[in-house]
This record gives structure tokens, C-alpha cells and sequence, in this order.
């Protein structure tokens, strides 16, 4: 079977046909933070980072924001993502980023790059704001955005000095963000780019008989959540039904809900994030199964 990738990650996650659709927000205001300032009603800067807690690294983040935002909110997405797994970053990212007020921040700091030749980027789209390392960790999350503008950030007035080159997350992405929440437009911060860096690893294959995807995580429930959505499945195999086939399982019903499966019984689902898992009732999948991350996934 000859299989054919997906050349544009925009189409993946989709919008029309979302499970989630609801979640989706529209709407520029170009005033939108001196307002929201105004009104005492600044939208948050969202931080998301491998740093973990035990050592300082997130609270000198914090820090900064402090010192120079002192009135925006800041909220933890989470920040025990795997040392350098982009891939279990950019899922955080997109699992979560749709429930967050208008004009949101994002800091995404994974970055096994740091301090090398890949860029510092600000993404603007028509709802959020995403403040990355240039190394793939956006790519989900941004393909259901419409993007406005990328911009470089390559501006040293807007960094702390001197800046580390160990530690771009306090001293070049805080510092951005907190002058952005306070209204400076992207523009300042550097020039702007034309694209940004995608992951293969988030768009499945597809040929005539079958659409090719892989699990690319585990929770810790045990659910093998995969790159194949609710949307891309709809607009690729619209007729259904559909049966989906991993470690040698073949499963010919996606189920709406874990209580709809006998206790430890094992099952497709479309998750809260509209993307199909394997998933397990009160039981886990992955020790069931024996299901890895990067393990095929079939629909049919």
C-alpha cells in the first residue's frame, strides 16, 4: 500500500467539523490590551515549559513577568513536559490552548536548541498570541489558528542583559511577553517571516484504503492519544463507519464516552482534545495493548 503525506498541517485539526468547534474564537482589537488594562481585566500570560519545579528556572520566569508586567495574570499550563520532547510539548499546547480568553499568551519554552541558530519567534494570530522557539513546537497549535503575522524576535531592546545563552525563556521570551501584554505591538520586536518550523510527525499518511497515523503520547491514565483527528478523519474518509486497527486489534465501533465499554475493556474514542485515543474503562490501554508512543494506528 503506497501512502501519501499530507502536505499541509492546517488541515489536520480542522474548524468547520470540530468536535470542539464551540471553543473557537474570531475577532481582532487592535486596543484589545490597553483596554483589558483599562478595565483591570488584562488578559493572562500562559506558561508552558520542560523546566519542571524543583529548581528556579520557573520562578525567575515568573520574575521577570513581575517586575515588568506586574498586572497581568500568569498561569502555569504545566511545566513537567519531558526534557526536550517538542512533541509532547506542542500537544500540551494544543490540548489546552482553545479554552483561554481572547489576546492570550502563550510562552512555550522547550528548547533543546537554545542559544544555537534556531530563531526566536512571536506568532500572531487572529485570537492568541504565541511567543516559541522556531523548532516545531507550535505546529499543532497553529495549524487550526489563522496566523496574522510571524515575527523574528531579534530586537535586543526588549531582552534582559546580558542575555544567556542557556536561558532564552528568562530572558528573551518573559521580557517580550510582558512588553506585549502591555500593548507594544509584534512589530517591534524584530522583523517579520514569511513560515515557521512544522513537525512531520503530526501529519498522518493516507492512501485510498487506509489513513496512516501514530500515537504520540500516553497519559497517565494510560490512553494512547494519536495524531489523527476528528476532522481530518471526516473530510479524508467521510462515508464511515469507521474501523481503526493497532497492535494487532481491529476495532470496528469508536465509542462516545469510557462508561460505554465494560470495566477494562479496551476501545477508540475521540478524547476532549478531538483527537482519536486508545483508551481503556478504569483500566490502561498502553499496558493492555502494550501500545508505545510512535506505534502505528490505522482508520479504514
Amino acid at each position: 500500500m503506497q501512502s501519501h503525506h499530507y502536505s499541509g498541517l492546517e488541515d489536520l485539526y480542522g474548524n468547520s467539523n470540530s468536535c470542539l468547534s464551540h471553543l473557537k474564537r474570531s475577532g481582532t482589537d487592535r486596543d484589545f490590551f490597553a483596554k483589558s488594562l483599562h478595565l483591570g481585566k488584562p488578559v493572562p500570560i500562559v506558561l508552558l515549559s520542560d523546566f519542571g519545579l524543583q529548581d528556579s528556572y520557573v520562578g525567575a520566569m515568573k520574575g521577570v513577568l513581575a517586575r515588568l508586567a506586574p498586572y497581568v495574570p500568569v498561569i502555569d499550563l504545566g511545566h513537567q513536559v519531558p526534557p526536550f520532547d517538542i512533541i509532547q510539548g506542542g500537544l500540551m499546547l494544543y490540548q489546552a490552548y482553545p479554552v483561554f480568553p481572547r489576546k492570550s499568551i502563550f510562552v512555550a519554552v522547550v528548547d533543546p536548541g537554545v542559544g544555537g541558530p534556531r530563531r526566536a519567534i512571536l506568532v500572531e494570530t487572529d485570537d492568541y498570541f504565541f511567543l516559541a522557539p522556531d523548532n516545531g513546537l507550535l505546529s499543532m497549535a497553529l495549524a487550526e489558528q489563522k496566523i496574522r503575522r510571524i515575527v523574528h524576535l531579534t530586537n535586543e531592546k526588549y531582552f534582559l542583559k546580558p542575555l544567556s545563552a542557556t536561558f532564552h525563556g528568562r530572558d528573551l521570551f518573559s521580557p517580550v511577553a510582558a512588553h506585549l501584554a502591555q500593548g507594544l505591538s509584534p512589530e517591534f520586536f524584530g522583523p517579520e517571516l514569511t513560515d515557521y518550523e512544522r513537525l512531520a510527525v503530526f501529519v498522518p499518511g493516507f492512501s485510498a484504503d487506509a489513513i496512516r497515523g501514530q500515537v504520540l503520547s500516553i497519559d497517565r491514565f494510560g490512553n494512547a492519544i494519536t495524531n489523527l483527528s476528528c476532522s481530518f478523519l471526516k473530510r479524508h474518509r467521510p462515508q464511515g463507519p469507521w474501523r481503526v486497527e493497532i497492535a494487532g486489534r481491529r476495532f470496528e465501533k469508536i465509542l462516545d464516552y469510557y462508561a460505554e465499554a465494560a470495566a477494562g475493556e479496551v476501545f477508540p474514542l475521540f478524547g476532549s482534545s478531538r483527537l482519536l485515543e486508545i483508551s481503556a474503562n478504569q483500566a490502561s490501554a498502553a499496558a493492555s495493548l502494550g501500545l508505545q508512543r510512535g506505534q502505528e494506528v490505522l482508520v479504514r
